[in-house]
């Protein structure tokens, strides 16, 4: 099954993919994938990823695009006004941005 559905993502994109027949039982069977477990992990949520995202890409269009400063207290702001005190008080770490700027480089 999963090389059928990789010929026929190629037929229709012209792009490869590689299908694990393990990975695909595993959902089958209720598991979850990998990037659903950490996105639960994350500190904003997917709305609020999308209003930094969107801040991040508003600031850069004026000519002033955030640094991992800026940044990082952006998202403390956010963290903190929907956690309050569950939230540390350090905020998120330098390489939470890194890692924020990474994960969303197709769009920023």
């Amino acid at each position: 099954v999963c090389q059928e559905v990789e010929a026929e993502y190629q037929r229709e994109t012209g792009k490869h993919i590689s299908l694990n027949h393990v990975t695909v039982m595993n959902l089958v069977k209720g598991g979850r994938l990998l990037a659903d477990v950490n996105a639960e992990k994350s500190w904003l949520t997917p709305i609020e990823t999308e209003e930094v995202i969107a801040y991040l890409l508003e600031c850069a269009s004026w000519g002033h695009p955030l640094d991992h400063r800026r940044l990082k207290e952006h998202a403390d702001e956010i963290c903190r006004a929907r956690l309050g005190s569950e939230f540390p008080e350090e905020g998120v770490s330098k390489s939470w941005t890194y890692r924020f700027v990474a994960r969303h480089s197709d769009r920023l």
